[in-house]
Order: C-alpha cells, then sequence, then structure tokens
C-alpha cells in the first residue's frame, strides 16, 4: 500500500519571509513525484530477499538503499551490495512511468541563478540524473548524490557538502525537504529547512522550521547582491501560535 499523502485539512496559514544565499533541494517528494513507484520497487526486492521478514517502507523514505539494505544483511560485503544496488536500479527503471514533476517545479528552478542552487538527493547520481531529464528539469553540474557519501542521511555530511558546492555556509542555506530523515540531516548540517508536506503528514515534519503545503506556493526574489528572498505560506499546526 502506497503511504504518499493525501491532501489533508489545513487550520491556518502564516506569511514568512526569509532571505538566504543557497536553496538545497531534495529531489525525490519535492521537485520529482516518485514515492509510489519506489515503494512498489522496494516492495519487489523485499518480497525477493526478506522471506516475509517484516519491511517497513516508511523508513526507506529520503534513505539511501543501500543503508536500507545494511539494515536487513548486515554482514553483506561489497560485491553483494553492488548486485542489491545494481536490482534496485533496474526495478526503478521499470517503475517510472508515474514519475512527474511538482506543480511549480521547473518554474521555480529556472529562476534561480545556477550557482545558488544544487540536489542534494539520497539516490544514485545515475537516477537522479534520469529522473530530471524524464520530466525535463535540467540537473546542475555539481551534485551531491547517495553514491557521493560516506553517510546518508540522516547524517548530515550530504547538506555539508551541498553547501559547500555553492561556496556557502550551511547557516546561509535553506534545506527544502519532504522526509523527517532529511530534515534531521539539515538541522545536523546547520542549515534552515523548509518542509513540503508531499509524502509525510505534516506532525512528522514538525523538526523543520516552517512547512508548506506545496512547492509551487514558494515565491522566489532575486535582489542586486543575488541573495534569495523567499516568501510563503507557513502552515500553522494544531493549536500552534504565531506571534
Amino acid at each position: 500500500m502506497s503511504s504518499t499523502v493525501t491532501e489533508p485539512a489545513r487550520n491556518a496559514t502564516y506569511a514568512v519571509e526569509i532571505a538566504v544565499g543557497g536553496l538545497l533541494f531534495d529531489m525525490d517528494g519535492v521537485l520529482v513525484s516518485s514515492t509510489s513507484g519506489d515503494e512498489r520497487c522496494w516492495t519487489r526486492w523485499a518480497a525477493r530477499h526478506l522471506s516475509g521478514q517484516p519491511f517497513d517502507l516508511r523508513r526507506t523514505h529520503g534513505r539511501r538503499a543501500a543503508d536500507t539494505i545494511r539494515e536487513h544483511f548486515r554482514t553483506l560485503d561489497r560485491a553483494g551490495m553492488e548486485a542489491h544496488l545494481a536490482e534496485l536500479d533496474a526495478l526503478a527503471s521499470e517503475e517510472q512511468c508515474e514519475i512527474t514533476a511538482y506543480p511549480g517545479a521547473r518554474e521555480l528552478l529556472a529562476g534561480l541563478p545556477p550557482y545558488r542552487w544544487t540536489v542534494v538527493t539520497s539516490a544514485s547520481e545515475k537516477l537522479m540524473r534520469s529522473r530530471l531529464a524524464l520530466v525535463g528539469i535540467p540537473a546542475p553540474s555539481q551534485v551531491v548524490a547517495g553514491d557521493m557519501v560516506a553517510h546518508g542521511k540522516p547524517h548530515p555530511e550530504c547538506y555539508r557538502k551541498g553547501a559547500a558546492l555553492l561556496s556557502r555556509l550551511p547557516e546561509e542555506c535553506l534545506v527544502i525537504e519532504d522526509a523527517p530523515a532529511g530534515i534531521r540531516a539539515a538541522n545536523a548540517a546547520g542549515c534552515k529547512v523548509l518542509a513540503v508536506a508531499t509524502s509525510h503528514h505534516e506532525e512528522e515534519l514538525r523538526e523543520a522550521d516552517w512547512i508548506v503545503a506545496r512547492l509551487a506556493e514558494i515565491e522566489v526574489r532575486i535582489d542586486e547582491t543575488a541573495t534569495l528572498n523567499l516568501s510563503f505560506p507557513a502552515l500553522v499546526r494544531g493549536t500552534e501560535s504565531v506571534s
């Protein structure tokens, strides 16, 4: 069963305006809608290899495939890991049919200077570039992919590297994420975090600084210093009050 989030009722929103030096975008669940296909891949993989053992699809979200595999095969050698990753890549290629860009993704990225944003994803670089090309989003020349780091999300390595690609400190960057593991990675790196409530419910995203319902609600103005000035309607959760 897919755990893609359906649109919940919204209590209220409040206007937020922030200025940042760089934007670090997660891919799946932020720029590209792929959750259903990814979950089908993992369901097929688990059926082949786990012999009915419990398997939590939610724990695959926002994390490297290698980290999920390692949880189930702790003594797997390098050759064995590469075989599992190749199998998942093949499954992902078969499950590309429903992948689409989220509304507003192309327009938002097209208006950004190329030196002010990049993609930081748990997917492999090959899969990342394939998916972005499939939905018509030009990939940055330099990215941070899951196979480019020693430690996957929620470790902060990926977002520290992403900030460095933009020649920025982590605290100068805003991360746009959809999954708890990615939010924790961004927090640990020292970045501010804006969560998009696409693949998880709002209560699961409460570690982010702000939450928006959809990417298309984010507006960016660029001033004479190339600072990115963002405005968006942040969601107010439950009894949360805004001063």
